[in-house]
């Protein structure tokens, strides 16, 4: 008796630590992925992130590339820009996110 009752707090324990440590209600939005290829910007998003507008700007304020978030997980290829800073910025109604990108 004392041995089931031990395995069920045991697992009460582990079901409530999984509960509370999976939820993060503070936590970013929006997530780098590094990789080893030099001219990848890899990020992933939240599912509520979805449908936001992703831009690519160059330093001097030109937009290099505008699209819509379709998927959690996307990649930007900068194989065929010159070098130099970008920025990624995501937004998404009163929220935004900003990354910079140097290209070598």
């Amino acid at each position: 008796m004392k041995i089931s009752i031990a395995i069920a707090f045991i697992l009460s324990l582990f079901t409530t630590s999984v509960a509370v440590f999976a939820t993060n209600s503070t936590g970013d939005s929006v997530h780098l992925i590094s990789t080893k290829a030099k001219n990848i910007f890899v990020f992933t998003i939240n599912k509520k992130w979805q449908g936001a507008q992703m831009e690519v700007m160059a330093m001097n304020g030109e937009c290099i590339s505008c699209q819509k978030v379709t998927r959690r997980k996307m990649i930007i290829n900068f194989r065929n820009v010159k070098p130099g800073t970008y920025t990624v910025r995501i937004n998404k109604d009163d929220q935004a996110e900003e990354f910079k990108f140097i290209k070598n």
